[in-house]
């Protein structure tokens, strides 16, 4: 039967903070009429060539501050739960806030780059949901292994990350949102780098490509400890 993981502590860090942020633009947009706070905090790829660097992370607490964007909110803060708390179980808090960190820099580093050429803005904490989820993902892929498709029904690794870039690509088609597709390919892309880079340890050769049934790798179960390093192998 379907269950959300146990909520962690880091996970419940991360969602107070998404859920501050979400009030206070809220209030401070719909309320007090500070709208410029979107353009601030927002990453806006014509007012980051400006300096404004710290959008390159702060993106993240910015949500849609309309009636329309609660729901979303709701079910993007649901989804990180059910994605994040999973990912710590498997891989240590450690594994965790580097995989997040990867995506965030990861989706708004590509979005920079498209911006360039098509202007834009990115925001909410999507990205970093879906870097954890193609991150695990691709561990299973690695291993061999069937996983499961949000605790629902078993699918192959790669399946999962094709439906989840396909829904990014149908919001594109609904929103005309360029760089929101961008940073999900970003995060994707980050989550997958990143966990290519964990399947070796420091110094060791580049991992060749294994034969089916390879059963050499395995995952280390460390969500309630993070002495020492892990790897998938």
């Amino acid at each position: 039967m379907f269950r959300f993981p146990p909520m962690t502590a880091l996970v419940r860090t991360c969602l107070v903070v998404f859920l501050t942020s979400y009030v206070g633009l809220l209030i401070a947009v719909n309320w007090l009429g500070h709208g410029e706070l979107l353009q601030l905090l927002a990453l806006n790829t014509t007012a980051l060539w400006y300096g404004n660097l710290w959008q390159l992370v702060t993106y993240c607490l910015v949500q849609d501050p309309s009636p329309a964007g609660v729901m979303p909110f709701v079910v993007s803060a649901l989804f990180f739960w059910l994605v994040v708390a999973g990912y710590e179980q498997t891989f240590g808090r450690r594994k965790t806030l580097q995989v997040l960190l990867a995506s965030l820099l990861g989706a708004s580093g590509l979005a920079l780059l498209v911006g360039i050429v098509v202007p834009g803005m990115l925001y909410g904490f999507g990205p970093l949901t879906l870097g954890a989820f193609a991150a695990y993902a691709w561990a299973m892929h690695i291993l061999r292994q069937e996983a499961s498709f949000f605790g629902v029904m078993p699918m192959k690794p790669l399946t999962m990350i094709g439906i989840i870039l396909g829904l990014s690509l149908l919001g594109f088609l609904a929103s005309r949102n360029l760089l929101a597709l961008v940073g999900d390919v970003g995060a994707t892309v980050a989550g997958v780098l990143f966990t290519e880079r964990m399947a070796r340890p420091p110094g060791a050769p580049r991992r060749p490509k294994r034969r089916r049934g390879s059963a050499d790798l395995r995952v280390v179960q460390g969500g309630k400890s993070d002495d020492g390093p892990r790897w998938l192998n």
